[in-house]
């Protein structure tokens, strides 16, 4: 079994406690935060937001009118059966359900 150095201290249930950070160690963290650049205006960080957008935006590949087209077909035709679906589902239950209404 290994002895607890002389900085550190055993707490009440027998695990070392780790010793306080020495005042040079706050101060300096302190002082690193004090020391910190200013932030940029607000103006010219949305300006620099700007630019960032238009330089990712010609980065974009753009799909041509047939991906469009053919995407747009899709969704479509997706959505056409999912409505008769729905619908061919709401007429077959509510009219089960009815009947089990009258029934209990």
């Amino acid at each position: 079994m290994a002895k607890a150095s002389a900085t550190e201290s055993k707490t009440p249930s027998g695990k070392p406690e780790k010793a306080a950070k020495p005042e040079k160690a706050v101060k300096a963290a302190k002082s690193a935060k004090a020391s910190k650049p200013a932030k940029p205006s607000i103006f010219k960080r949305l300006g620099q937001y700007f630019r960032d957008v238009r330089s990712e935006m010609k980065r974009v590949v753009w799909p041509n009118r047939t991906e469009v087209v053919n995407s747009s077909v899709v969704v479509v035709v997706t959505l056409i059966f999912f409505v008769l679906f729905t619908l061919l589902v709401d007429t077959l239950v509510v009219p089960a359900l009815q009947l089990l209404a009258k029934i209990g």
